[in-house]
């Protein structure tokens, strides 16, 4: 299958509940044979309140050490079933977020939006071993519904097969 030689897809979260404890942290992905990580998120039906998302490097799976800038675009419309909007797919323009601000998921605005996050490898802290990306979502209080993310990862070394990004 030509898409395992070019592209590693992977199910990083299933149902995050941004209402289970006020911070939730996605699986971790370990960057040392990937050169960017774009994450696909369904924003899903929020309610009641925002969520502000981040980005970190760590040394394992879940550490949030360094925070990082990332790129990032919604969706033109939502994409609800049944409903979907006729421009949902395409992209509004590229922004970096500041990595110590994160990005704000405004509730009354991308409810059911698509939003796509790149990170690049290269702005990790490699420097010190911080081989593993991972994502966090903070409820800044009352924040409610659920989220769904893949990744999409370039792999450094292509092959028939790809390798697991979770170990």
């Amino acid at each position: 299958m030509k898409l395992a030689e070019e592209y590693k897809v992977a199910l990083v979260a299933s149902a995050l509940d941004y209402d289970s404890g006020g911070t939730q942290v996605t699986k971790g992905i370990n960057m040392k044979n990937f050169h960017r990580c774009t994450f696909l998120i369904d924003v899903g039906t929020m309610t009641a309140a925002n969520t502000t998302l981040k980005a970190y490097s760590g040394l394992a799976d879940g550490n949030l050490t360094t925070e990082l800038a990332f790129r990032y675009a919604y969706g033109g419309a939502t994409s609800v079933w049944g409903s979907t909007g006729i421009l949902s797919d395409v992209l509004a323009a590229e922004t970096t977020v500041v990595a110590a601000t994160g990005l704000p998921i405004v509730q009354a605005t991308y409810t059911n939006y698509l939003l796509v996050v790149e990170v690049a490898a290269a702005i990790m802290d490699l420097a010190n071993k911080h081989n593993w990306l991972s994502l966090e979502f903070t409820d800044a209080g009352g924040a409610a519904g659920l989220a769904s993310i893949f990744a999409i990862l370039e792999p450094r070394y292509t092959a028939n097969r790809s390798a697991t990004c979770f170990a």
